[in-house]
């Protein structure tokens, strides 16, 4: 609930965490809730990104690549480029 908490503290619309975790894995990015995606890859700890992670059976390979499609551009993340560095 933490993350639900977090990524929409400043938005009218409201993004759950199943919402989100379903993104992630089915490589969907809905312009519609933005603000909330690009807030977990930006204001989540690492820490509460694993347990969503876990919670919702993401993978880190799913996580670094909807990163790597979406997110990176915009909003490069250490914690998610270390994972990256891992990877290789």
């Amino acid at each position: 609930m933490i993350v639900e908490t977090t990524i929409n503290a400043q938005t009218k619309n409201y993004l759950k965490e199943r919402q989100l975790a379903d993104m992630i894995k089915n490589m969907k990015f809905d312009e519609d809730y933005i603000v909330q995606i690009f807030n977990f890859f930006t204001d989540v700890h690492p820490q509460d990104m694993v347990k969503f992670m876990a919670k919702y059976g993401i993978t880190e390979k799913e996580l670094i690549s909807y990163y790597e499609n979406f997110i990176k551009e915009y909003y490069p993340n250490k914690y998610i480029e270390e994972l990256i560095k891992e990877e290789e």
